[in-house]
């Protein structure tokens, strides 16, 4: 009769523990995007008498809206510092509309003074799922590997306690929203520092617009043209690699 007591006691405390758990379907999240500098420079040689004199970090807040299985990503607190010798982070004014249910993405985006919507399928990465737990602005997640552009690696970290598979960037269908982006061969990161439950408006949750409408694929193309016709090298590829992201 005791074991029977004991055993209902257990099961009343673990159903309790699980009606305690909240699934979020709304709300707003804060990212922190940290570019390392001194690792983005380390074989630039010619600057071995200013690096200490430039921040580690180059950092930029971002919100991400979601509901409904929908986000937008947009540039959040301005701030933004220039560094020198260092180019501007166009970037940071980047508006990405991703909606999960119609698998589509649209995406404002200033390359070389030009404005391009580019308006496509989500891309497809086959994500790894692995054993490893952090936790990130209070939420455990679980962490994923991808890869995209054939050779850039991206680690994800999910928390399916939200349950919008979206993230920062285009980053998406893991089973929860993405709190943390690596991308090392970048040196960038975006980890979310806070969630926040109020719903978004309807009017936040639309596409962006500009007058150069372009597929993923043919602005690839432009970006890729345009380095190779200007012959820039390894530090086009950058351009490309960072601007595909």
């Amino acid at each position: 009769m005791k074991k029977i007591t004991g055993f209902l006691s257990l099961l009343i405390v673990v159903i309790a523990g699980n009606a305690q758990t909240q699934f979020i379907t709304a709300g707003k999240i804060e990212y922190e995007k940290k570019f390392n500098i001194h690792k983005e420079i380390e074989d630039e040689h010619w600057l071995d008498n200013v690096k200490d004199k430039l921040p580690k970090f180059r950092t930029s807040l971002h919100n991400l809206y979601f509901k409904d299985g929908k986000t937008l990503y947009e540039k959040g607190t301005d701030t933004y510092v220039k560094i020198p010798f260092m180019g501007d982070d166009n970037s940071v004014d980047d508006i990405i509309y991703t909606d999960l249910k119609q698998g589509v993405f649209a995406k404002k985006q200033s390359v070389f003074d030009e404005t391009f919507l580019i308006s496509d399928s989500i891309r497809n990465i086959k994500w790894q799922m692995t054993n490893e737990l952090r936790d990130i602005a209070g939420f455990e997640c679980h962490k994923a590997v991808g890869k995209i552009l054939d050779s850039v690696y991206i680690i994800a970290f999910y928390t399916d306690q939200i349950t919008v598979s979206g993230g920062p960037l285009s980053y998406c269908n893991l089973p929860g929203m993405i709190l943390g982006v690596a991308i090392p061969r970048s040196n960038l990161t975006f980890f979310a520092t806070k969630v926040e439950l109020t719903e978004p408006k309807p009017e936040k949750l639309v596409p962006p617009v500009a007058k150069k409408k372009v597929t993923y694929k043919a602005f690839t193309q432009t970006i890729q043209k345009a380095m190779t016709d200007g012959d820039w090298g390894s530090y086009g590829r950058k351009i490309v690699i960072n601007a595909l992201l």
